[in-house]
């Protein structure tokens, strides 16, 4: 028969290697499916005002998840001198995506929103996101976000023709 102090150990070793596994598993999956880029696609002559683009691939909800961010100013790491945040009114940050698939010998869009979300309110940054569920909506393969953004400023539109490709990530059928 185990004494007392013995069994308290035993309990307390099972809690804590049991705390381990579900800490590794967690960070690990999370960690090991998102490919991304951050990238700045515009700025001004004294580079105080720019615009940067992050695009993401990942899994998530198994079947894939694409993200796209604009953002005013600074990217989200604080990278670059520009102002930071650049808040912009009503309809001048603007996002699309195309959600590429690779069949073997070149990349073809799968879905899309290139016709682009513009911001409604007075903000810095505007994201937009799409989770397709358990299934990839072209079947499983390498995918990859091909993500756009601008900014509207003085007149015109900047950084919205530079296309930042996420990288590629396999999504398993």
């Amino acid at each position: 028969m185990l004494s007392e102090k013995a069994r308290t150990r035993a309990r307390s070793l099972g809690v804590v290697g049991a705390g381990f596994c579900i800490a590794f598993a967690t960070a690990t999956s999370a960690n090991a499916h998102v490919v991304y880029e951050d990238e700045e696609v515009w700025a001004n002559t004294d580079s105080t005002k720019c615009m940067y683009t992050y695009s993401e691939v990942s899994h998530g909800g198994r079947g894939g998840f694409t993200k796209t961010q604009g953002h005013a100013g600074m990217n989200d790491s604080g990278i670059g001198g520009c102002i930071f945040p650049w808040q912009r009114p009503a309809g001048q940050i603007i996002v699309g995506y195309q959600y590429m698939k690779h069949d073997g010998s070149k990349w073809h869009v799968c879905r899309e929103l290139m016709h682009g979300i513009y911001n409604t309110q007075t903000s810095g940054s505007l994201t937009v996101s799409y989770d397709f569920g358990v299934a990839p909506p072209c079947g499983g393969g390498y995918y990859g976000t091909k993500a756009g953004s601008g900014v509207y400023y003085g007149g015109s539109w900047y950084g919205k023709n530079v296309p930042v490709w996420s990288g590629q990530h396999y999504i398993e059928p």
